[in-house]
């Protein structure tokens, strides 16, 4: 049985004074003298340590002293959480990792389980998230967080929903502190990559601001706690990426030195390659009310409402080489992969884009605690909250994100000696010229009619290519109802209490995509005479990029860019009164060489629907375990044995919108024409029993044995379970795809073994060692069937495009899309910009269609080692961890078309040392991630984030009693992130951020 550690030893005692942060509260001993007279009690010191040291150590007992395998993190003093933000808090537990977004944590993994397998509450509830069941971290500042619970091993008086953990965010309560209390804090924030901006939109200084306000009324009866933060965050995102590995491309008239050794002969192609920018700036509001009233010793209620906002706008800028698969000269290695290609003929483009969205919580909640007899305690609690994703203003309309292609137009058909070629990329990223953290490089030549060759083109051959936008709108509702009580036993015996309960839960989740489709505006030919030659900026990126082994230095690195504005406004002057069906380019017309008039709105107006999807889900579950105590064999033992009920049931309904035809619409761009939208509907249910049990054994005073077991399951993203195909976006020639959900997907099932040791062998100093197992059932396997569809004919491969393809090979011409194209168009004796139509005896279309089943059984398995030492009075500490997982569930990199593998397994390894006295305290963090696979490509190739490591450190003056100084240094050794398709040549993407820095002050009140 726990025996609580005393930390009024005089070690302890001395340690606290010597920090200076010790409280001398009255406490009374009764006692009697040499005659046996009662003698007036004497007052003894109650020593309280605060700070790092104080966090470290309630952690500590809460891990102790919980049934199964809990670890947390609590506030070092009301309104000072460890880390700001919560997930970068939680990577110093074992067994937890995070995902990072925009630099910063937003998502956790937990033993190797992803962010969908993990459940996140709030007080307890299920908070709705827009978008998903993986709670995004970023919404919440951690000011108001008074502690963050991660429970490991599953228990049945927890809402279902977590295989690797169940993460509880615990706020403040009024009634919890009594009296007066009062935290204000200011900060201004530098992030070193804002200095780098060429766009002149960012600050390189932010404010943060954030308050806590508690007080108690009426003895105590009455409290009331406010709370808010405001947080400004401006950055810039620099990045290369190479996007779509194609698979068993074609090398029409190529010359390949081809090395492949693989006994299938698949081989893959990058379609493009370039560097991007982005300016980011992020804002996020945050706020609760709490009001308590314990009327009585018996009964407490408290009312609570919390809300927060995060609103993110991006302006970006990337170029880049778009590649074909014919014609190319390439160099092909071993394992089938295209290191370094050259192509003439291809695409060179600016994308210039804009994301704005806005995300939208809150919740109010009603708890009510009864003390009902001396033996039983009954609560209720119950709370309404809704999460909205939608888009902000962009050009005056409504929408997540729009985007502008533009770049060289000069006709490259019209004269082969014209146009964009040969562009060059070597993509061979891990050489040893490169080293392990690499970036392609590239580098382009552009062909003049009068054969002059020149390193960049002329702003008198540029010109805009298309433009599209889009507008997602999520929301999700959550209304549940918890009642909860708990018998304790008075009478010695086995059973110390009994817990018991109910729980109802109402998730309601909605989402609506809209997308304006490919709105054109020259595409590949002469819209370049539309634009006067000052409406273009020459920007350089020779610097862009510098974190990476090779980045940096660029050659070519010159091109030409205009600001979102300029273009959004350029776009809309450029149409015809000679308007076209609405299927292809709605209010558009067809002549784009012979324009006249000024259009308005370049969106024309809303975007069309491309799929809506209601899911509900409604969960009824019933809960009782029984908390046993007593000795065995000498030993101290406790044990919770509990059994839950989960009844669920789903119902989904949505708008199809689906594709009736096929319209080519120049180069490699197609365009869907699509039906009026169809209603479509479907259903689930499933229920089970979830049994558990947890055991602790004192083998000695101050070591703890424990060995848990439970079923546990998450359900399936709330995406999956949607009834609707979606047609997606404008398909690439050889990329034609559709989805489609599974409202009969069951909830993975999840059977879970812990088995560890810990021995508590100084105040605030501990040991541990744990083995835990899943053997984890219904695992969502994507599965993709190549299919088409009646009706939707193709006119890549129809007959007019094969006679066009014939006849540019006998001439000598390159057979590239865009050729093509204006052959069919010229042999029809029509503008070479007419969007083709398939002919009813074109060969059908082939799709890709993705549907997501259950099929699966995985294992995994693995150690958590951890330390923390507090180095006696001297003001030193340490903490350490590891966490090493394994298991049945990785992915094969050399397997083509694999269905199955576990996303987010990964070792990770943390290490802390602190220092404070009454002056000052001070932290340096480092945490490590090892390689994980994060998710399949749109071939069904996995997709692997490499290892990243981060060093922080934050430092904390105490001025005043009541005023403390603060600096905080995050990812201080500015790493980046890199990803890549199956094989590290198959580069994905590199992220660079920076390092950011914070000074502040802090009050108490």
């Amino acid at each position: 049985m726990y025996k609580p550690t005393d930390y009024r030893t005089p070690l302890a005692q001395a340690i606290a004074l010597a920090l200076g942060v010790a409280t001398l509260t009255p406490a009374f001993a009764q006692g009697t003298d040499a005659q046996g007279t009662e003698e007036p009690a004497a007052e003894l010191e109650e020593i309280v340590v605060t700070g790092i040291r104080a966090s470290l150590i309630s952690a500590m007992d809460i891990r102790r002293e919980s049934s199964g395998v809990v670890d947390a993190i609590t506030a070092e003093e009301m309104g000072k959480f460890p880390d700001q933000n919560l997930a970068e808090a939680l990577q110093r537990i074992p067994g937890v990792s995070i995902d990072r977004f925009n630099g910063e944590g937003s998502r956790i993994t937990v033993r190797g389980m992803g962010p969908e397998f993990n459940l996140v509450l709030l007080n307890g509830r299920t908070m709705p998230t827009a978008g998903g069941r993986s709670f995004d971290f970023n919404d919440i500042a951690s000011e108001g967080v008074s502690a963050v619970k991660v429970f490991k091993t599953g228990r049945a008086d927890l809402p279902t929903g977590g295989i690797g953990a169940t993460v509880n965010i615990e706020t403040a309560r009024p009634l919890d502190n009594p009296g007066l209390q009062g935290v204000i804090s200011g900060k201004a924030v530098h992030e070193t990559s804002s200095q780098d901006s060429d766009v002149g939109n960012l600050s390189e200084v932010t404010p943060e601001f954030a308050g806590i306000f508690s007080n108690t009324f009426a003895d105590g009866r009455f409290g009331i706690l406010l709370s808010g933060s405001y947080q400004e965050r401006d950055n810039r995102e620099e990045n290369a990426s190479v996007d779509n590995w194609q698979p068993n491309g074609q090398l029409n008239g190529g010359i390949v030195n081809d090395n492949n050794q693989r006994e299938d002969g698949t081989w893959w192609h990058p379609q493009n390659v370039g560097y991007g920018w982005s300016d980011i700036s992020r804002t996020r509001i945050n706020g609760q009310a709490v009001l308590q009233w314990a009327p009585t010793d018996r009964v407490t209620a408290t009312l609570d409402y919390t809300y927060s906002e995060l609103e993110l706008e991006k302006d970006s800028n990337s170029v880049g080489i778009w590649f074909q698969n014919p014609n190319v000269e390439a160099t092909i290695n071993e394992r089938g992969t295209v290191t370094q290609v050259s192509q003439a003929g291809g695409d060179f483009s600016t994308n210039i884009a804009r994301d704005h969205t806005i995300k939208e919580n809150d919740s109010l909640g009603l708890n009510l605690a009864w003390q009902a007899t001396d033996d039983l305690k009954l609560t209720l609690d119950a709370h309404s909250s809704s999460s909205e994703l939608r888009g902000g203003d962009i050009g005056g309309e409504t929408l997540s994100s729009a985007n502008f292609i533009i770049g060289n137009t000069s006709c490259p058909w019209c004269d082969p000696n014209a146009g964009f070629g040969p562009p060059t990329a070597d993509l061979n990223v891990k050489s040893a010229s490169y080293g392990s953290g690499g970036i392609p490089t590239m580098s382009y030549d552009f062909k003049y009619p009068d054969g002059s060759i020149n390193a960049e083109y002329r702003p008198s051959d540029i010109g805009s290519l298309f433009g599209q936008a889009f507008n997602t709108q999520v929301e999700n509702d959550v209304d549940q109802l918890q009642l909860g009580g708990s018998w304790k036993n008075a009478d010695e015996g086995a059973i110390s209490r009994i817990d018991f309960g109910y729980g109802y839960t109402n998730q309601e989740s909605a989402t609506q995509n809209a997308y304006s489709g490919l709105l054109p505006a020259g595409f590949w030919l002469t819209s370049a005479q539309y634009w006067a030659d000052d409406k273009w900026n020459r920007g350089n990126y020779r610097g862009l990029l510098s974190g990476f082994s090779n980045g940096g230095g660029f050659s070519n690195a010159n091109f030409f860019t205009t600001s979102f504005g300029n273009a959004l406004s350029q776009f809309e002057t450029i149409g015809t009164n000679d308007p076209i069906s609405s299927v292809y380019w709605p209010g558009w017309g067809a002549d784009y060489q012979d324009p006249s008039g000024t259009r308005g709105r370049f969106w024309s107006g809303p975007l069309s629907n491309n799929g809506t999807s209601v899911v509900e889900e409604t969960i009824h579950s019933l809960y009782t375990q029984m908390v046993m105590s007593g000795e065995f064999n000498g030993f101290p033992v406790n044990a919770v044995l509990g059994l839950r009920y989960d009844d669920t049931s789903m119902e989904s309904s949505g708008q199809e919108v689906p594709a009736t035809a096929i319209v080519w619409v120049g180069g490699n761009e197609f365009q869907y024409e699509k039906a009026d939208p169809t209603n479509v509907t479907g259903d689930g249910n499933n229920e089970f029993w979830l049994p558990s049990l947890d055991v602790d054994v004192d083998v000695m005073d101050d070591v703890k044995g424990r060995f848990s077991y439970s079923r546990s399951i998450a359900r399936p993203p709330i995406g999956a379970l949607s009834p609707t195909r979606t047609f997606e976006g404008n398909p690439n020639v050889r990329n034609r795809k559709v989805t489609a959900g599974n409202p009969e997907l069951l909830p993975y099932v999840s059977d879970n073994f812990d088995l560890s040791l810990e021995w508590y062998y100084a105040p605030g100093s501990y040991v541990s060692a744990g083995y835990f197992r899943k053997k984890v059932d219904n695992f969502l396997i994507s599965t993709i069937v190549q299919r088409t569809f009646d009706g939707l004919t193709d006119p890549y491969v129809g007959a007019a495009a094969e006679q066009a393809r014939a006849q540019l090979t006998a001439e000598g011409i390159p057979t590239t899309d865009q050729n093509v194209f204006a052959r069919v168009n010229q042999n029809l004796g029509v503008p070479l910009t007419t969007p083709i139509r398939a002919e009813p005896d074109d060969p059908l279309a082939v799709f890709d269609v993705t549907t997501t089943t259950n099929a699966e059984i995985g294992n995994l398995y693995g150690w958590e080692l951890a330390v923390q030492h507090m180095f006696g009075d001297t003001g030193f500490g340490i903490q350490a961890n590891a966490t090493i997982v394994s298991g049945d569930v990785d992915a094969n990199r050399n397997v083509i078309n694999q269905s199955f593998a576990l996303p987010g397994l990964s070792d990770s390894a943390n290490f802390t040392v602190f220092y404070e006295n009454h002056v000052v305290s001070t932290r340096l963090a480092y945490n490590w991630r090892d390689e994980f696979l994060s998710g399949f490509d749109q071939y069904g190739s996995p997709v692997y984030n490499e290892s990243y490591q981060q060093l922080d450190f934050n430092a904390t003056w105490f001025a005043t009693e009541d005023l403390s100084v603060f600096f905080e240094a995050i990812n201080i050794t500015e790493e980046v992130q890199r990803t890549y398709v199956r094989y590290e040549e198959q580069f994905l993407r590199g992220n660079q951020y920076g390092a950011r820095y914070n000074i502040g002050a802090r009050y108490r009140f």
